[in-house]
């Protein structure tokens, strides 16, 4: 099992901040992680920012290498963190588990989860990814934010922070290693079962364009795959189209 070396930290503004200055200066080791039990800059996806009450959820991030992959198959590794994540809220029964694509966790349509990865490619090859996780567990109060949620609003139970970290862990440990497998390819099938609104047809949007469409899947190159209302197939990057929720 890989050693996670564990920091913790009272205060942060970003944990993959900190681990970006910390690898410009050639100090990251694979498998570091820092807990911050308070982030106050926390990032998202794009210019989003994760909101984040001290001491009531959990945010940190893992300096880790691939060496087994290539840039192309870079989209594997949110596959098996966001799959880590489901199968540690599984664990604590949190119901209707989904997936909003790319890296949202929702259950029953609340957001009580996200990634950020910041993969630091040359060329072909990896130097590292920093993977950010941040899970909402005991925070009940979630000011002009409609549809965010936490573990313990969505099961009336609150929960040992440490507990819920070292599950963590253990089940990134389990799909990091599952990366290293020939049939790694294997995640992308088992994503697709936790694709939030697959098949349903849904508002996207592109480019502030809006649009109605449908996920029917991922491609073998980690693309969305959407059929559009016109009968027209299309494919998006990470990134790239946001489905209007």
């Amino acid at each position: 099992m890989t050693k996670f070396n564990i920091i913790k930290l009272d205060a942060i503004g970003s944990t993959n901040d900190w681990f970006k200055n910390k690898f410009q200066s050639q100090k990251c080791q694979d498998g570091d992680v820092v807990w911050a039990m308070n982030q106050t800059r926390g990032k998202g996806q794009g210019s989003n920012v994760w909101l984040s009450d001290a001491h009531k959820n959990i945010t940190f991030s893992v300096f880790k290498h691939f060496s087994g992959l290539n840039s192309a198959e870079s989209f594997l590794i949110n596959f098996a963190v966001t799959l880590a994540i489901i199968r540690t809220l599984e664990k604590f029964n949190i119901p209707n588990l989904k997936i909003k694509w790319p890296n949202d966790i929702l259950s029953a349509n609340k957001k009580i989860g996200g990634v950020l990865i910041e993969n630091m490619i040359k060329g072909k090859i990896f130097s590292g990814s920093i993977i950010g996780i941040g899970i909402n567990v005991n925070q009940t109060s979630f000011i002009d934010l409609p549809f965010a949620g936490s573990m313990l609003l969505q099961t009336n139970k609150k929960y040992d922070l440490n507990v819920i970290f070292d599950e963590i862990l253990k089940n990134l440990y389990l799909f990091f290693d599952l990366l290293k497998k020939p049939d790694k390819v294997g995640l992308s099938s088992t994503f697709e079962k936790f694709i939030y609104r697959k098949g349903e047809w849904s508002e996207f949007k592109v480019d502030g364009v809006k649009f109605i469409g449908r996920i029917v899947g991922i491609s073998d190159q980690g693309l969305l795959i959407i059929e559009k209302k016109s009968n027209q197939v299309a494919q998006y990057t990470n990134g790239a189209i946001e489905m209007v929720y």
